[in-house]
């Protein structure tokens, strides 16, 4: 592939669809993370934004009428910038002015005016959307195709929404960037076209900032040995049966053993009564003093808790990306984690750092937590992690300056 000459690149990172959701606003920065280092270690010159949306002002005021539509702007803003400012403080933010396509569709015009005014030479990743109107070259990305397996958790109008937009984001999509073999064999399944999709390769990295992480959690009062999922409280998460499994390591003499689970404790929208079930269960299997829901803290209270336990449990039934980025974090640090034998998690063997579980098999959970209490494990010196990260970035900055490089000539090209 022919480079560019002067090595010098301008990337909009979108956060629109990214930065509602801690999982998304992790791929965004992780992202970041990534050009930064090659923009150190691989003779280029990286300019970075964070592209965020405003939305119009009479669109805001709208807002406060219509319940279904999302209310929080303000503090998805806060959640994305919060995680820059640690990360990535060098990136600069710039705002576009957004519409409710079904009120005034600009088609990407606010967007691509934005991108303009700052020199972009790519925007990605666009999530679950389109704009045709858009002149800068983009790169589309699809987290997963979890209604096409599990349509049971949505409605049927969130089912009409996601089908409409991937019909209509293949149309004039070129380049599609998925974390997973999975999402792109899922990808050209239902909804084929003339697209190259890029496989993001399962190679997790974690910053400075984390692998130096000593963060003092003792306020948190948490058990000396514990397990810890780190997930949003969405149905297909499936705490249920970590809680069970749990319930089942105790019965057998492991009293003192806990589960940590952090994220915001709200209602999954698919079920109003989702939160309130997982409490009502400790209550009934009698673990209170064992599960601790310790709320949506600081990202680094996260993993220094990741750090402090026996391992991380991901029982989730559906992710884009092996494990999700629980598992990408645990791994980047060395952690061992226990995951569900889903399709997506079986993309990765078992391992020194991670093993497998029957999915939604509370007794199999059991037995792979109790392997994990009885073995001695050394945990990995600094020197250890940082080899291991060292050798994951250089796999993923080589990725994402090809794929960057390719989306680029091909938009030239044509033009």
């Amino acid at each position: 592939m022919k480079m560019r000459n002067t090595k010098e690149l301008t990337v909009a990172l979108l956060a629109d669809g990214l930065y509602t959701w801690d999982g998304g606003t992790d791929f965004l920065s992780n992202i970041a993370c990534i050009l930064q280092y090659a923009n150190k270690k691989m003779d280029y010159n990286i300019r970075m934004y964070l592209v965020l949306p405003r939305e119009y002002l009479p669109i805001r005021f709208l807002r406060k009428h219509i319940k279904k539509l999302d209310l929080n702007e303000k503090a998805n803003i806060e959640r994305v910038t919060s995680v820059f400012n640690v990360l990535c403080p060098e990136v600069p933010v710039v705002y576009y002015r957004k519409h409710i396509k079904k009120i005034y569709n600009d088609q990407g015009k606010s967007l691509d005016k934005t991108l303009h005014r700052i020199g972009a030479d790519i925007c990605f990743p666009i999530l679950r959307d389109y704009y045709p109107q858009l002149k800068t070259p983009w790169i589309g990305y699809i987290a997963d195709f979890q209604e096409k397996y599990l349509p049971e958790l949505f409605d049927q109008r969130t089912l009409d929404y996601r089908e409409s937009n991937s019909k209509e984001q293949v149309k004039n999509t070129r380049f599609f960037i998925a974390t997973s073999q999975s999402v792109k064999d899922d990808l050209e399944k239902y909804y084929p076209g003339d697209y190259k999709v890029f496989v993001q390769p399962f190679a997790p990295f974690a910053p400075d900032t984390f692998i130096n992480c000593n963060v003092d959690i003792s306020s948190y009062n948490l058990p000396e040995k514990y397990f810890i999922i780190s997930n949003q409280f969405w149905i297909h998460k499936n705490h249920i049966t970590a809680i069970k499994a749990l319930k089942l390591l105790v019965d057998e003499g492991y009293s003192n053993v806990g589960l940590v689970c952090t994220g915001r404790m709200y209602s999954d929208d698919r079920d109003g009564k989702y939160s309130q079930e997982l409490v009502a269960l400790v209550k009934e299997l009698n673990l209170e003093k064992n599960v601790y829901f310790v709320g949506f803290i600081p990202k680094m209270d996260q993993i220094q808790m990741m750090m402090d336990s026996v391992a991380l449990i991901q029982p989730s039934l559906f992710e884009g990306d092996p494990g999700g980025c629980s598992v990408y974090n645990a791994n980047s640090l060395m952690i061992p984690s226990i995951m569900a034998d889903t399709r997506v998690n079986n993309e990765v063997e078992d391992n020194e750092l991670i093993r497998h579980f029957k999915a939604k098999d509370p007794e199999d959970l059991k037995r792979e937590m109790k392997q994990m209490l009885n073995q001695v494990r050394v945990k990995p010196s600094k020197a250890d992690v940082e080899s291991h990260n060292n050798n994951n970035i250089q796999v993923l900055a080589g990725f994402y300056i090809d794929m960057i490089e390719t989306a680029i000539d091909n938009y030239k090209s044509t033009v």
